[in-house]
């Protein structure tokens, strides 16, 4: 069963919210944009993104880990870049 598009938005913004300032701070505003730019494909690899846990999110976005997934380390690569823009707007 196919869950319908705003429902699906809804899901992947709310899965974003970790409780975790930093993480709430580049995950929710990034997937705000990237819901509203509705690229599946991109989507996809953002869920699997958030499959993982807080510390490990930590540690790719701080810099300490890389994750074995190559694009996932360029999804974080581009959630970071999303927010030094979005921030120096």
């Amino acid at each position: 069963m196919k869950i319908p598009a705003e429902q699906h938005i809804n899901r992947v913004t709310w899965r974003a919210r970790r409780g975790a300032r930093e993480l709430d701070g580049l995950l929710l505003p990034y997937a705000r944009h990237l819901v509203s730019q509705q690229n599946s494909g991109d989507v996809s690899l953002f869920e699997e993104l958030l499959e993982h846990p807080d510390p490990v999110l930590m540690d790719w976005f701080m810099g300490k880990s890389i994750p074995a997934n190559p694009y996932l380390s360029a999804l974080i690569r581009d959630i970071l870049r999303f927010s030094r823009t979005s921030n120096s707007s």
